[in-house]
């Protein structure tokens, strides 16, 4: 495998838009931030770049893989990871400085540490680094299609407060090739969602959360969910009120 950071060039106000390119040999995968029932999620580590904050790496929709034992979120051969930085002068040289701890897996994970670093020039500018940048940014979930393609709901349906249910409706034209992903608080442990069938263009996703090791409550707490439709992708976060503290 091989990483590596590129960056297009700066823009005015300090905003510096980078991504992380991973590729892994064929056959290998790696996984999503939010990992499934196996795997390990990313850790990255930009605290020892030089006049650059990193905010958060920004992920493209995975894909589900399933090996008959467990449901993991992953990425195959290649991603790239969007991640913009804010530039605390913008008259001085920039020095970005990764270290990434992921998972690779064949048919058993490995454990594989990184450091990777890029230096930025004043005025640096890489037509091809901003065209990898651009596309990974369009590659990101988007706010989706009212009425077409959307997350519509989520809702509580069942279940008890350390392990409760919830129903998640969506949306879609290709019912039949949608996948759902979940992402809820680390203390939380999602199970793999459970199709169900709603009405002609809509669908249900089911499932239940385990909160038996969680320090809070239901209410105030967030769940993001995750839509694929093909190639197309779109994210809608729910805070949870008091409407899903109880079925």
């Amino acid at each position: 495998m091989r990483a590596r950071l590129v960056v297009a060039a700066p823009a005015a106000g300090g905003a510096l838009d980078g991504a992380i390119e991973i590729e892994l040999a064929p056959g290998w995968k790696t996984y999503w931030r939010s990992p499934g029932d196996a795997g390990v999620p990313p850790r990255f580590d930009f605290s020892a770049s030089t006049n650059a904050e990193a905010q958060p790496v920004e992920f493209p929709a995975p894909e589900r893989y399933d090996d008959g034992f467990a449901a993991s979120n992953v990425y195959h051969d290649r991603v790239v990871l969007p991640v913009r930085f804010v530039v605390a002068d913008d008259a001085k040289p920039v020095a970005l400085d990764v270290k990434m701890d992921i998972g690779i897996c064949e048919e058993i994970c490995i454990p594989v540490n990184l450091n990777v670093q890029l230096d930025v020039p004043i005025g640096a500018g890489d037509s091809a680094a901003a065209a990898l940048v651009a596309t990974a940014r369009a590659d990101l979930p988007g706010p989706g299609r009212p009425g077409q393609f959307e997350v519509a709901s989520l809702q509580r349906v069942g279940g008890s407060e350390q392990k409760p249910e919830f129903e998640a409706i969506v949306v879609s034209e290709k019912v039949d090739d949608t996948v759902l992903f979940i992402e809820t608080p680390g203390d939380w442990y999602a199970a793999a969602p459970r199709p169900v069938a709603i009405a002609p263009g809509k669908n249900g996703f089911r499932f239940t959360v385990d909160r038996r090791s969680a320090a809070g409550g239901i209410a105030g707490a967030k769940i993001r969910l995750t839509l694929t439709e093909g190639e197309d992708a779109t994210s809608r976060t729910f805070t949870l009120d008091a409407s899903h503290a109880t079925p």
